[in-house]
């Protein structure tokens, strides 16, 4: 977009539902775009650069999943972003270049690092690193499945003979289908195990609607912008990345400006305290209510209708609605685990500038940067759900997680060669971490003159 990112910080007005077609584009893309037509009169067009050579996506890009992303790389070159989504050779072929520009294979804007970027993809595609073990699903599928049916036969044996050790087991495996569910979502809206587009995202419809209880259109459409602008803001605009950007936490002082509200301003001076309790005992309950408030499509609020219902069904066969309650209220802290996973990768790393984000040759650099890896055996990866190796994910978002130890490695060796540090902490010690730098935004502001 060249210098519109100035430009698309300044335009505040959102167009009309009936100015473009919805969907596609969130609410940052539509401030984008309302940008491109004030700059550009009606026609927008919109070239991006991949490996030298420019194309126009003008007639796509409000078909896009990552509309908006599209628009912020107009007149940019978006190599490593093109590549962590997508098969190249595949993509290109149906597209042919209306122009060039100069680009260096070796050290794309000036950044060698993002040379070993592009050296790795090509490394990874031509081993099959981004093809999924069959076998591998199934084994998942069969421990999802697993821990509901122990979920099931644990409630059915309090039910019949009161024995509150099943009841425990009960809810904890039932916590644990929710946790595989989650990632089942994650994998399919990343289109990781069938690389089938409508394919994978039927059944992360299912597996997050249905089984998990949220919205997995509405988690991949923010999910697109979190990994494209990993904690990234708009100053003076009052966004930030949909996912990590969260106003009840402030991870950087750039968040700041968040915190106005008397009531937000109190929960920043405490949150190192209450980070943790939020997580476990609210958390799960906190996403599936943001899920059915921001969603709007028909088809996710079947799929979350039929998760209450069943949920309903279970709860109600204990003999009385406290204890069904209780049930579900355990198993909903327990799950409240997965969302500490989440946020510690990525809740101790510093905010930038979204321009910034945008500036060609940083993104291995800015990703590296912005992403924490949990150290753990590989016997654990199952409850982490693989993303305790964050970084491989977030540089190559389409290789299926059972292949993040392999390019891990690759990874850090790569990183070695140009004296940029990989993250890695224990479990206790990336919470520890994080709970230390929450404790000392709370404390830079405390000092914010404003």
């Amino acid at each position: 977009m060249g210098k519109g990112g100035a430009a698309a910080a300044a335009a505040a007005a959102k167009p009309s539902a009936s100015a473009w077609r919805v969907g596609a584009l969130n609410a940052e893309g539509y401030r984008i775009k309302e940008a491109i037509r004030q700059q550009r009169g009606a026609s927008g067009e919109v070239r991006v650069g991949v490996r030298g050579k420019w194309y126009d996506v003008s007639k796509f890009v409000e078909r896009h999943p990552g509309g908006d992303v599209l628009l912020e790389f107009q007149d940019r070159d978006a190599t490593a972003q093109f590549i962590a989504y997508h098969d190249e050779a595949k993509v290109l072929k149906h597209w042919r270049p209306v122009g060039t520009y100069e680009f260096d294979e070796a050290a794309p804007g000036g950044d060698p690092l993002e040379g070993e970027y592009l050296k790795l993809a090509a490394h990874f595609e031509r081993e099959g690193y981004f093809e999924t073990d069959m076998r591998w699903f199934a084994g998942k599928l069969a421990l999802t499945t697993m821990m509901l049916l122990g979920a099931l036969l644990g409630a059915i044996a309090y039910v019949q003979a009161g024995s509150r050790l099943s009841f425990v087991a009960g809810a904890v495996l039932l916590a644990g289908f929710w946790q595989q569910s989650g990632f089942f979502m994650h994998d399919f809206m990343h289109n990781q195990i069938f690389h089938r587009r409508q394919l994978d995202q039927w059944f992360g419809w299912f597996f997050g609607g249905v089984c998990f209880g949220v919205s997995g259109r509405w988690w991949r459409d923010e999910h697109n912008e979190h990994h494209l602008f990993t904690n990234s803001i708009v100053a003076g605009v009052g966004r930030a990345d949909p996912q990590m950007g969260e106003t009840i936490w402030a991870q950087d002082p750039k968040l700041f400006e968040f915190f106005a509200r008397p009531v937000l301003r109190l929960l920043l001076r405490i949150q190192h305290i209450i980070f943790l309790p939020i997580l476990i005992f609210v958390g799960p309950f906190g996403i599936k209510i943001d899920t059915i408030v921001s969603e709007n499509r028909p088809s996710e609020f079947a799929a979350i209708g039929m998760h209450w219902l069943w949920s309903a069904a279970l709860v109600s066969a204990f003999p009385s609605w406290l204890e069904g309650a209780l049930f579900y209220y355990v198993a909903s802290c327990c799950t409240g685990v997965l969302m500490i996973q989440l946020l510690i990768s990525h809740y101790a790393s510093p905010f930038i500038e979204k321009d910034e984000a945008k500036t060609s040759g940083t993104w291995m650099r800015r990703q590296l940067g912005a992403c924490t890896d949990i150290a753990c055996p590989w016997w654990v990866d199952w409850f982490h759900g693989g993303l305790n190796l964050h970084s491989p994910h977030h540089l190559f978002p389409r290789m299926p997680r059972h292949n993040y130890r392999k390019a891990h490695a690759l990874i850090t060796a790569a990183a070695a060669k140009h004296d940029v540090k990989v993250h890695v902490l224990s479990w206790t010690g990336a919470i520890i971490q994080t709970l230390r730098h929450l404790r000392k935004m709370e404390t830079l502001f405390s000092m914010d003159p404003r």
